[in-house]
């Protein structure tokens, strides 16, 4: 495996940092002195900045409005975005929302990709993800008791979640769940 970094990957980590250092690195002592509400207006205008660049949704592929980068590409483009707790955030790669964008892209229904998919790309939601139990260990998926049983044309979801990563605020939840046990 070649390990070498493209001209095209140099030129995107240098504009990314650049990006980083001068425009969300400054708003860090504000976003934690008052949160993340004080900076929102700073936080849209660098996220229209990043999108304008071409550097939107790294993780996604070029026909989901994202970047199309390599695994190994975007474990660069981590390190860049790494330097400030907002990174990943302004350049719409962060937790979960990536992992949930991936998710619907592959097993997303043309509905589920319409209404929540096309929009968290776009940066104009956010989502969160249910997976931690009370009862288990963390989040082994191995352990999982909440179960998902078809009913018609839905699931009917019973049992319990102890944690939900970025709930507050979020559009919809990725609830993992057994359909069948």
């Amino acid at each position: 495996m070649d390990f070498d970094i493209s001209d095209r990957m140099k030129d995107v980590l240098a504009r990314m940092d650049a990006i980083v250092r001068e425009h969300i690195i400054p708003l860090e002592t504000r976003f934690v002195r008052e949160g993340l509400r004080a900076v929102e207006p700073e936080l849209a205008a660098v996220r229209a900045r990043v999108k304008e660049a071409g550097l939107w949704a790294p993780q996604m592929p070029a026909d989901a409005g994202g970047m199309g980068l390599s695994l190994v590409d975007h474990g660069l483009v981590s390190e860049v975005l790494g330097q400030s707790p907002l990174g990943h955030y302004c350049f719409n790669c962060q937790a979960p929302d990536a992992g949930n964008m991936e998710i619907l892209h592959k097993y997303g229904t043309p509905e589920q990709k319409r209404r929540y998919l096309d929009p968290l790309v776009a940066g104009d939601i956010r989502s969160c993800f249910s997976m931690t139990e009370p009862d288990t260990a963390g989040s082994n998926p191995t352990l999982l008791a909440c179960r998902a049983v078809k009913d018609g044309d839905d699931y009917v979801i019973t049992g319990r979640k102890w944690f939900t990563t970025a709930a507050d605020g979020a559009a919809f939840a990725i609830v993992m769940a057994v359909t069948d046990p």
